[in-house]
């Protein structure tokens, strides 16, 4: 597990709520005078009278509307991105720009993102790709790194083929079959004998990938348990043996 994982993990939810991007009124009202302010500076630069010099200077006059309320959220230690981003997209792109960062305001006022879901949507413009906890544990185990405890308890694959649903019983054959050992013999035997078809050709599928010698073994045991089935279901069937 890398730090940034770790530190991902451990991260608390409330350090995430100080990570909220506040929008309020001042948001919005201000980006819609940066464009009214420059929709009549573009209006006097098609009407007939303009000259460009005339224009520019205005246009850079626009500026101090956004330049402002930059300046004054730096010295409050208030949220800057929409302050910088008015100033940003009114410069580049004036009445159009403005209105632009006026709407996104009202819809970050009225429907705030939630922390987790931003840093969701920096981790994937960064190309951070957030590994699940049981990924990680997984990836751990195969590697070595994460050393096995004897103690814990796992899951029985014979319970789990016998009541469990058919998408668990499919895990149970694809484990089996990606990792198979002796000690699966039996599971692999009663998952042949499912009275699910679709569990029983699975389970042929994993039987006819097993070698000769491990074929040979897991047919005669299967022979072997349905030989002792009736003696052992007869009534009387062990004194009538003896």
């Amino acid at each position: 597990m890398t730090q940034a994982d770790h530190a991902l993990a451990s991260q608390p939810a409330a350090d995430l709520d100080g990570c909220r991007l506040e929008v309020g009124t001042g948001d919005v009202l201000v980006p819609l005078i940066a464009f009214a302010a420059s929709a009549a500076v573009l209006a006097y630069g098609v009407s007939a009278i303009a000259s460009l010099p005339v224009f520019m200077l205005l246009h850079l006059a626009v500026l101090i509307i956004p330049a402002a309320f930059l300046r004054r959220r730096i010295d409050t230690g208030g949220e800057l991105t929409v302050p910088l981003l008015l100033l940003t997209v009114t410069f580049v792109s004036g009445p159009v720009g403005a209105l632009g960062c006026a709407v996104m305001a009202l819809a970050l006022w009225c429907r705030s993102p939630s922390p987790i879901r931003l840093r969701h949507w920096y981790d994937y413009i960064a190309g951070v790709v957030a590994r699940r906890r049981v990924t990680r544990i997984y990836d751990e185990i195969v590697s070595g790194r994460l050393p096995s405890d004897p103690a814990a308890t796992v899951p029985r694959f014979g319970p789990i083929l016998q009541a469990a649903s058919v998408e668990e019983q499919q895990r149970v054959l694809g484990v089996i079959g990606r990792r198979y050992h002796a000690d699966f013999r039996a599971a692999l035997r009663k998952a042949m004998r499912n009275r699910n078809g679709f569990i029983r050709a699975q389970a042929a599928a994993v039987a006819s990938r097993l070698d000769a010698a491990e074929k040979n073994r897991l047919w005669s045991a299967d022979a072997g348990a349905e030989a002792d089935a009736p003696l052992s279901a007869a009534p009387g069937g062990s004194e009538n043996a003896r």
